[in-house]
């Protein structure tokens, strides 16, 4: 069965290199940008590398503490100012190294279990007080695998954050919402509250996501440090196990085959309408002609 099941694998990543291939000469020839052709490659180049889960969300959501309380280990600076002003790539090693990989994009390498079979990035707030930052990580949206977008309990589902799910929905990608800061709520009415603007809101934007969550990363963090009595009210038992179950082999396969396939949607979608919009003209122009040859 496991032969068989690697041999199916093993063909459906050829025909979908394939048929990017196929895509992204068909692009140049159409004289799609430079841009469009780039994402496209990257996204063909994105099928050998390892699972990319992207966290997303505003600054002082709790994305740094939410990513600190997954993985068990306090790997990014965490701080009610924005502290992520560029692109962590979150990778396993055996030693702790940081290194530039381009401008804006670092890679921070350390032992945690869960960073053997993805790798995790970290964003710069979607609502980022330089614009560059939050351009960073909508230049970054395409080449994820999954999108984890973080929100606050306290101010859920604010505009910018909006604008930047739309963003991640016309890429095709899968979101799954996580509400973190949850125990700011003391009542559990207020909580199911909470969660039930953020799912009608997310449902009417994105037309569903993959799952939503209510958390706390602070007490997540402290129950893994030794205060298990906390570890109920974190909330992050059923997240991490809905992450083991979503990203075991046969999940990271398909999200992985996905991802790049929702891109080149993307993108013929606006080739199409490029096209259209020529037709129309072209249409336009043969009335006036024959206007006035009559």
């Amino acid at each position: 069965m496991e032969t068989l099941l690697d041999a199916r694998r093993s063909d459906l990543h050829r025909r979908t290199r394939e048929v990017l291939a196929d895509l992204r000469d068909v692009l140049v020839e159409a004289g799609a940008t430079e841009e469009d052709r780039t994402v496209l490659t990257a996204s063909i180049r994105q099928l050998d590398d390892l699972f990319l889960l992207v966290v997303a969300g505003e600054f002082n959501s709790g994305k740094s503490a939410f990513i600190n309380a997954l993985l068990g280990h306090d790997a990014l600076e965490e701080g009610v100012t924005p502290t992520t002003s560029q692109i962590y790539l979150l990778r396993y090693g055996e030693e702790e190294t940081r290194r530039q990989l381009e401008p804006g994009v670092w890679e921070h390498a350390f032992r945690a279990p869960l960073l053997r079979e993805i790798v995790i990035v970290d964003t710069p707030g979607t609502n980022a007080i330089q614009r560059e930052h939050e351009a960073l990580t909508t230049r970054f949206v395409p080449r994820s695998d999954l999108v984890l977008f973080v929100t606050s309990a306290d101010r859920p589902f604010t505009e910018s954050e909006r604008r930047f799910l739309a963003e991640i929905r016309d890429w095709g990608k899968k979101i799954v919402l996580v509400v973190n800061k949850i125990d700011i709520l003391p009542a559990d009415g207020d909580r199911r509250e909470v969660l039930e603007f953020v799912e009608r809101s997310a449902g009417s934007l994105l037309g569903g996501v993959q799952a939503l969550f209510g958390v706390s990363a602070r007490l997540a963090r402290e129950a893994k440090a030794g205060r298990t009595e906390v570890w109920q009210a974190s909330g992050f038992g059923p997240l991490e196990d809905y992450v083991r179950q979503a990203l075991d082999d046969e999940g990271r396969f398909r999200l992985k085959l996905q991802s790049p396939l929702g891109v080149a949607q993307r993108l013929l979608r606006g080739q199409m309408e490029l096209a259209d919009a020529d037709l129309a003209s072209l249409a336009a122009d043969r009335s006036r002609l024959a206007d006035i040859e009559s």
